[in-house]
């Protein structure tokens, strides 16, 4: 075992990937997850710091569909891929946040590394995951919550979190996470293109032959249903906290709405081949994680920061 191996401090981050057997595998690459993406990038950019980058820098106005495929590229293989390609991406991921940096409206400079806004976006995952299950299955009891909490904080770490940037339990995730919500977060410029009521009816077509070729009418005429129900799904997942933080509009009609959408979400599910129920990439590593399951065993090591990054 190298000296890189026995390094033990809340300074080091535990580079340990998230085999095929953890929970995490199981619900990130499913296509359910991808309903409860929206909530979860309208509370990581009421950040300040993750406003003003993804303001600056960020096309997801102009070019939300990329945007996402870019996105699934960068993170899903942190997570989906053999233990050695999974830490190479973590670090990739890193590499390309280094480079994003700029100058906030009070004049302060930022970068996306900043350890609160950058954690604050891991942050939101474990919520994110737990509303999965209570919207669409049953509440996760307390051995899963727990599970669940401890895979978060491994993931954490293939991010680039030290030990010291993740809450200890779940009790202090808890408390961390309302925390942010009712102290720290901001109804920013991005937060109100999000939350605007024309954001999923502004969708352009996503590129393709098929979409190329579909005139713009029908294409709004398509899209119409979906952004109603897109919008209605994102402000019902949203934390009870935030909504009621900045005053988000939710009424009885709207839960009412909310579980007969919810309802037919389930039914859908349950009529899908379960191959299909995720998405190509996580597929294509369970595949390759039944053939060759020697290959995601992996010891997992302590490293100081700046071997991680």
């Amino acid at each position: 075992m190298t000296d890189k191996a026995r390094i033990n401090t809340k300074n080091s981050i535990e580079l340990h990937p998230l085999g095929p057997n953890s929970i995490t595998w199981r619900y990130l690459g499913d296509r359910r997850y991808l309903l409860m993406l929206p909530q979860a990038f309208v509370m990581q950019v009421a950040h300040p710091v993750i406003d003003a980058g993804v303001g600056e820098h960020s096309v997801y106005k102009t070019d939300p569909w990329g945007r996402a495929e870019r996105s699934l590229k960068l993170l899903w293989p942190i997570l989906y891929a053999r233990p050695e390609k999974a830490i190479r991406m973590g670090r990739e991921l890193r590499k390309m946040h280094r480079r994003i940096k700029g100058t906030l409206p009070d004049g302060r400079q930022y970068n996306a590394l900043n350890p609160e806004a950058y954690g604050w976006v891991h942050g939101t995952a474990l919520y994110t995951s737990l509303k999965l299950l209570e919207t669409f299955e049953k509440p996760a009891d307390e051995d899963v919550r727990q599970e669940m909490f401890r895979e978060w904080r491994l993931f954490g770490g293939m991010l680039g979190l030290r030990n010291q940037d993740l809450p200890a339990s779940l009790a202090d995730y808890w408390d961390y996470f309302n925390d942010m919500i009712e102290n720290r977060l901001q109804w920013g410029p991005v937060v109100a293109d999000l939350m605007s009521e024309n954001f999923f009816h502004d969708h352009p077509k996503p590129p393709g032959k098929l979409f190329d070729a579909m005139p713009n009418g029908i294409w709004q005429r398509a899209l119409s249903p979906v952004a109603d129900r897109m919008e209605l799904i994102n402000r019902a997942t949203l934390p009870a906290n935030f909504r009621r933080r900045f005053d988000i509009p939710y009424t009885m009609e709207d839960q009412r709405r909310f579980d007969r959408i919810r309802k037919a979400i389930k039914l859908g599910y349950r009529m899908t081949p379960r191959p299909l129920r995720y998405i190509s990439l996580a597929r294509e590593a369970m595949r390759d994680a039944r053939r060759h399951p020697d290959a995601y065993r992996f010891h997992p090591v302590q490293v100081a920061e700046t071997d991680a990054s």
